[in-house]
């Protein structure tokens, strides 16, 4: 393995099956010790991905380097830097389901769960990908979860991509890859993203909001807006009290919140789609 460098970097990295692009070209560079999270609704690419990082899969295009190891050329020195935890459906295609113990049947999902965390890192991989790891498991599992990747992370130096529908998880990350419907929709840490949307986020309802939007793009208050079923976000450019005096003085806006900008927000503005 590679002593420096990125522990992940791809460029233009592809999958189609048949007709269908499950992975547009993406381009990633991943810090070695990253913690880092792919955001995206069902069918975005997040499991796409992961499967082609760990050479589960290969690439219809494009290129990849894991610790300077070539996604292709390299898969059996890559194999040996992994741990991998899959929804079972991928399990049972790649078949290493069968190396599931009877024990492992017998906890409940929750402790199956980090059963599996704890065997994909026994053997001290560089790198640990795991598909929604948290799906399905109760706050106290969750957080034990994540307990046990803080320490792998802090005593070994391990990277760990993750995907996930938990804003929450995301907000942690120290690199976030939004996906929507096999493409690239943003990347970067997520205080910078947040950035992008503006310095708040004003959601606004009612009969006088879309005289609000027009005041406040007057003012020069607004960087980004979204239209929602009931009114808008606005993505604030600077202080909140202009705008708030604005929604003060029209009695026709029903609410007006102002709140910190979100991933979801960022993702939403990209797409028009919630995560």
């Amino acid at each position: 393995m590679s002593v420096s460098g990125p522990a992940i970097e791809a460029v233009g990295l592809g999958r189609d099956y048949g007709t269908t692009r499950a992975l547009d070209s993406l381009d990633l560079l991943v810090a070695r010790g990253a913690l880092v999270g792919l955001l995206g609704p069902n069918g975005a690419g997040k499991t796409t991905t992961m499967l082609l990082l760990a050479t589960l899969l290969r690439p219809s295009r494009g290129t990849a380097r894991v610790f300077g190891h070539d996604l292709v050329a390299d898969r059996s020195a890559i194999r040996r830097c992994l741990g991998l935890v899959f929804q079972e459906p991928w399990l049972e295609r790649t078949r290493l389901v069968e190396r599931a113990s009877q024990l492992g049947r017998q906890l409940s999902g929750g402790l199956r769960r980090l059963a599996d965390i704890a065997r994909a890192t026994v053997h001290r991989p560089a790198l640990l990908i795991l598909d929604e790891p948290t799906v399905g498991l109760d706050p106290e599992h969750r957080d034990r979860m994540w307990t046990l990747l803080d320490d792998e992370r802090r005593a070994r130096g391990t990277t760990i991509v993750f995907s996930t529908h938990y804003l929450t998880e995301a907000e942690a990350c120290d690199y976030v890859v939004l996906l929507a419907r096999g493409a690239l929709v943003a990347d970067g840490n997520p205080a910078a993203l947040k950035a992008t949307v503006g310095s708040d986020v004003a959601e606004i309802e009612g009969p006088d909001a879309a005289r609000l939007l027009e005041s406040a793009r007057g003012a020069g208050a607004v960087r980004t807006v979204v239209r929602t079923e009931r009114g808008y976000r606005i993505g604030m450019s600077g202080p909140r009290e202009p705008l708030t005096a604005l929604a003060a003085a029209l009695p026709g806006v029903s609410r007006f919140a102002v709140r910190p900008p979100t991933l979801e927000d960022v993702y939403f503005e990209r797409t028009g789609r919630d995560v």
